[in-house]
């Protein structure tokens, strides 16, 4: 339901009105010739150096399914290579390293089990509640950055070719 005025005419057919009065606004003579100067460089770039997104859809879903399939064949290779790995750097002189990195690692692990463990004492609309928050708070900082820059630094075009 649209709201009208008292003499009939809608905002919207107002607004075309007083846009189409002002002045058409040109494109820069050297517009063009950037333009299809920047497409001829992107074409020439080897399908590697263009950039992920770029790609085929099939090639980069398969990159995806491949990283998330090597992920955990890394994990199995690493837990089962380690002590031979490690006695391999102890014969070679460099068993402090590989005990403390060793260490370091049993560290890291025991952290993220506990990090798991208390994720699942959350209640999972706190962990909701709490990636919506983090998200609002995402978007109003990427808002106020993008306010503050515009404000500070407005002679620098954000479409540059």
């Amino acid at each position: 339901m649209r709201d009208h005025d008292p003499h009939g005419k809608s905002l919207e057919r107002l607004t075309h009105q007083v846009l189409r009065r002002l002045p058409a606004h040109r494109a820069p003579a050297s517009l063009e010739a950037r333009v299809l100067r920047e497409i001829e460089r992107r074409a020439a770039l080897p399908r590697g150096r263009a950039g992920i997104a770029q790609w085929p859809a099939a090639a980069r879903v398969a990159l995806i399914g491949a990283c998330a399939a090597c992920a955990p064949l890394v994990w199995v290779l690493g837990r089962s290579l380690w002590p031979h790995l490690a006695a391999a750097l102890a014969a070679a002189g460099v068993a402090p390293w590989v005990a403390d990195a060793h260490n370091t690692g049993r560290t890291l692990l025991s952290l993220a089990e506990l990090t798991a463990h208390l994720v699942r004492l959350i209640p999972h609309e706190w962990l909701f509640a709490g990636l919506i928050v983090a998200g609002a708070v995402y978007a109003a900082l990427a808002a106020v950055t993008y306010l503050l820059l515009s404000l500070t630094l407005p002679h620098l075009k954000a479409h540059q070719v």
